[in-house]
């Protein structure tokens, strides 16, 4: 799958972290380039996080056909990795941490 198509199945939806069981979104915001998470249940519910000024961290070419994504600003790096496009997604970032989410 191409970037586009990945980002916008990651920002669909909601996601069940499998260690944790708690439920999340995420979602883009285009005026400051950021990738936001949302937690819906859990521990965390009703709090949010954003990554912001980020840019993919990709070539052209790899971002035509991929399963990870690189968002990368000056100080952090978040990595989603999306097996297929019902998930599992797989987050490792130094704003919203390790995550291993199924899609619900």
């Amino acid at each position: 799958m191409n970037s586009d198509k990945m980002i916008s199945i990651i920002t669909s939806g909601s996601w069940k972290n499998i260690e944790t069981d708690e439920i999340c979104s995420f979602s883009w915001t285009v005026t400051n380039q950021s990738i936001n998470i949302h937690f819906k249940s859990g521990n965390k519910a009703g709090r949010g996080d954003s990554h912001k000024f980020v840019k993919i961290y990709h070539s052209k070419k790899e971002m035509e056909n991929c399963n990870v994504i690189r968002f990368q600003s000056n100080l952090f790096t978040s990595e989603f990795k999306l097996c297929s496009e019902n998930g599992p997604l797989h987050v490792v970032s130094a704003v919203f941490g390790k995550m291993n989410l199924e899609k619900i």
